[in-house]
């Protein structure tokens, strides 16, 4: 059965709380004496303050691909809530853009005619013997009858485009309020990771042989937040394809 998708505004309730157990803080610990006791990462003279691979512990690469992997997860739960409302919002712009040139189409007719029946003295057959005044007030009727239908259809084809905007802006608005649900649960994450991270800082110092100028080093390999998020709500669909 398909998941139903909420709708913009709707209260969907938070995230469960990302436990942080004694058996985690525990390993946390264990982690840091032992990189503390082997002296990893080793402080170089010579390495580059401002790269984060020379602060790249075994602990901190875990910590950094579980994070990574977690949130990668809640973004492929959310292209697969997404999938029908993006393929639906990607049919709405393709006839928005049928409806617009539709539009411009009958406009571009409307402007180019004249303003006056281009041969308002022309007869059909059956109108052979009637009078000159008679026919030139039928070509006029028939004039403005043109003219009314091509305004009618471009009016059509406008209404047509702004009704297919409004179905957009709501089926951007479902996925924005999907995106802030994401944005929140993989932030969520990010602050459970760092925290992690933060217990293994605190403890280093006491068995790495640099003691607390080992730290600087380690805040450069933090987990850090996917570049996909700076992709949020962006107004492309395909930005957020897989």
């Amino acid at each position: 059965m398909a998941r139903r998708l909420p709708s913009p505004g709707e209260d969907i309730g938070p995230s469960k709380p990302v436990k942080y157990g004694l058996l985690a803080r525990l390993s946390d610990r264990w982690a840091a004496r032992r990189d503390g006791g082997a002296g990893v990462p080793p402080i170089r003279p010579d390495a580059d303050p401002a790269d984060g691979r020379h602060g790249l512990t075994p602990y901190l690469e875990i910590r950094n691909r579980h994070f990574l992997d977690w949130a990668e997860r809640e973004r492929r739960r959310m292209l697969t809530d997404l999938d029908d409302t993006y393929r639906a919002r990607a049919e709405i712009r393709q006839q928005i853009v049928g409806a617009d040139e539709r539009a411009a189409g009958f406009h571009k007719l409307f402007e180019n005619m004249p303003a006056d029946p281009p041969d308002p003295a022309r007869r059909n057959a059956i109108e052979q013997h009637a009078p000159e005044e008679l026919i030139r007030a039928r070509r006029r009727r028939e004039f403005e009858a043109e003219r009314s239908r091509l305004g009618a259809l471009e009016h059509q084809a406008a209404e047509s485009a702004r009704e297919f905007r409004v179905q957009e802006a709501r089926l951007s608005e479902t996925i924005a309020a999907r995106e802030r649900v994401l944005d929140s649960r993989v932030r969520q994450l990010h602050a459970h990771s760092l925290r992690r991270c933060g217990t293994y800082k605190r403890h280093i110092v006491h068995h790495h042989p640099d003691g607390s100028a080992v730290i600087p080093h380690l805040d450069l390999a933090l987990p850090a937040l996917p570049d996909w998020m700076q992709n949020l709500s962006s107004d492309s669909g395909q930005a957020n394809a897989p």
